[in-house]
């Protein structure tokens, strides 16, 4: 009886468990439309809302600095209209020639610069000599040296005017002086008539300080700072729109916080070069409205959302949900008792009657099932056991011939297997005069010989972390930095060549000699890979192969010759002895190295 209980069981328990937990499905997947809904709805329309909220926040940020630069440039317009009367004044015409004190008292007074707002005021005569000129200190309410930085432009042809000059020539805009920037405004000296001949030139300066520029934006209700293009202490943002604009892009537009957001853009010197760095700022509350909008339409959505999922429950509980909770008890108490005999029972001719007969067809196939399925699992474990160890085997098999990386890709797909590393450290090792011994020993001597000295060079290998290549009749090939990557593949390469030697000595030839080996090792770029579709083997390819070949073949048993791309990265930890030029094929002449030893640490 158990054993039938479990038949009985085992395959009707998913189903079980989905009819017993149909309630909390059917719920979960409403809730899931619902937030699916909510979610998708917020994705598009926060991509979209939020997309024209930004844009239309941008745009009227750009407005906005427009605007100040409308300010600044009819600031500029208004200052040299304020002067258009002095340069057409006969006193002034007359003043610039004869140099009359009388004028100088009688107009150009304190009051004057206090009204108009003036730091600075120069009359000039046509050759461009000054025959007035003054600052003005607003805090002493007294005369003051001239700005500094301003002098060295008074001259014809920059800021002053000549006799050719024409009469309706106006020269304004922002200076950039050491004491900051200023608002100057000169006109040639032509009286009354307007028609000249110029006289000279009269200029005024007022300087842009922090007060100047809240007057003139305030009326706009702006909010704005103005830096130095050349400020060294510009803030970060500064520095960055600094670098972001352009000629083709004059503005720049850059949020600085969830509340506010800041246009910025270039004002031009007098001369046309840039001068002044302005940020408007302004309040985000386009955004803050779009980002309103878009959490009153998900709450609708989520408020709808539950209404219908409610009333869509319970059209389910009623419809659906009863009648299957029934045939799940129903089924639970067949599956308890084991009895396959049982069945169930479901009135009606819809989709929940059907499935009750394919249940009772299920229960009759579930006794003859059960008879074969303990026949098939003996024989399944079986059979899987002796594929687990002809699994283990052929593993065991392919690891001695392939690195483990290379391995697990070959047993996961068969393609190509090719691989590019910039950077690998190449041994080559040849044991020296042994031709000749392979000629006097036994074949079966030779071998174990053989087998003997590149089993210990292989245990090398694994423990320097490297990887075994090849062996070529008394050749031995081992690199350093593959297939797994490695900073120190030329050091460890190094290590293993100086232990080789020593291993080496351990083997006497018949003549009682230990052996030697010649060694070459050479560092550059390889490409590496598996070839051939049977007894596949992994080997590399590249000129850095080839010279560290011919670094071995070009050297001299019992010592380690090292090209010059190795000796770059070992110099620092081994001891090296230059050897020169040495004539190597295909290469020409190449300067190597004896590897000595490695270095004693200090």
């Amino acid at each position: 009886m158990p054993s039938r209980i479990s038949i009985v069981s085992a395959p009707l328990k998913p189903a079980l468990d989905a009819l017993l937990s149909l309630r909390a499905k059917t719920l979960l997947a409403i809730a899931a439309t619902l937030l699916g809904l909510s979610f998708a709805l917020y994705g598009v329309s926060s991509r979209a809302l939020l997309a024209n909220s930004m844009a239309a926040e941008a745009q009227d940020t750009r407005r906005t600095v427009q605007v100040a630069l409308n300010l600044f440039r009819q600031a500029s317009s208004d200052f040299n209209a304020r002067w258009t009367d002095w340069s057409q004044w006969d006193d002034a015409y007359a003043f610039v020639q004869d140099g009359n004190q009388e004028f100088v008292r009688s107009n150009l007074v304190a009051q004057l610069f206090d009204i108009a707002r003036i730091d600075l005021a120069v009359f000039a005569g046509a050759d461009g000599t000054p025959v007035y000129s003054t600052g003005y200190d607003h805090a002493t309410k007294g005369w003051a040296p001239l700005p500094r930085g301003i002098a060295e432009r008074l001259r014809v042809g920059d800021l002053l005017f000549g006799r050719d000059a024409p009469s309706s020539a106006v020269r304004g805009g922002i200076v950039l002086l050491p004491d900051g920037p200023m608002l100057l405004c000169s006109q040639p000296s032509v009286g009354s008539s307007g028609r000249g001949p110029v006289a000279g030139t009269v200029t005024f300066g007022r300087f842009l300080t922090d007060a100047e520029i809240k007057r003139l934006t305030e009326p706009a209700g702006l909010s704005l700072a103005v830096h130095r293009l050349d400020d060294p202490q510009l803030p970060d943002d500064f520095r960055e729109a600094r670098a972001a604009l352009s000629d083709s892009d004059p503005i720049l537009v850059h949020p600085l916080g969830s509340d506010r957001i800041a246009g910025y853009t270039v004002l031009n010197d007098i001369d046309g070069k840039p001068a002044l760095l302005v940020r408007v700022d302004n309040d985000r509350a386009i955004l803050r409205m779009g980002h309103d909008t878009l959490r009153y339409l998900v709450l609708v959505t989520v408020v709808v959302g539950l209404v219908f999922g409610g009333v869509t429950l319970l059209l389910l509980e009623k419809l659906v949900l009863y009648r299957l909770a029934r045939l799940s008890r129903e089924v639970t108490e067949i599956g308890g008792v084991g009895d396959l005999s049982a069945r169930v029972a479901m009135p009606g001719t819809d989709e929940l009657s059907r499935l009750t007969g394919s249940i009772n067809g299920m229960l009759s196939a579930l006794e003859a099932n059960a008879r074969r399925q303990s026949q098939q699992k003996a024989a399944l474990e079986q059979a899987k056991a002796a594929a687990e160890r002809a699994h283990e085997r052929s593993d065991r098999l392919l690891l001695n011939i392939l690195p483990r990386t290379i391995a697990d890709q070959l047993k996961e797909h068969e393609q190509l297997i090719a691989e590019h590393f910039e950077e690998v450290t190449v041994l080559f090792a040849d044991i020296a005069d042994f031709t000749p011994l392979a000629a006097r020993l036994p074949p079966a001597e030779l071998v174990g010989l053989l087998n003997r000295m590149f089993s210990s060079f292989d245990q090398l290998a694994e423990q320097h972390g490297l990887e075994k290549i090849k062996t070529i009749g008394d050749a031995y090939m081992v690199v350093g930095g593959l297939p797994a990557q490695r900073p120190d593949h030329a050091r460890a390469i190094a290590r293993m060549a100086i232990a080789m030697t020593h291993t080496v000595r351990q083997f006497v030839g018949d003549d009682g000699e230990p052996f030697q080996l010649r060694i070459g090792i050479n560092t550059g770029p390889v490409i590496a890979g598996v070839i051939g579709k049977k007894k596949f083997s992994y080997d590399l390819w590249g000129d850095a192969v080839n010279v560290a070949s011919r670094m071995e073949s070009s050297g001299e048993p019992g010592r380690i010759q090292v090209s010059e791309a190795s000796h770059s990265l070992l110099a620092r930890d081994f001891l090296l002895e230059e050897r020169g030029l040495v004539a190597i094929k295909g290469k020409g002449a190449m300067k190597t190295y004896w590897l000595i030893g490695e270095s004693t640490p200090q």
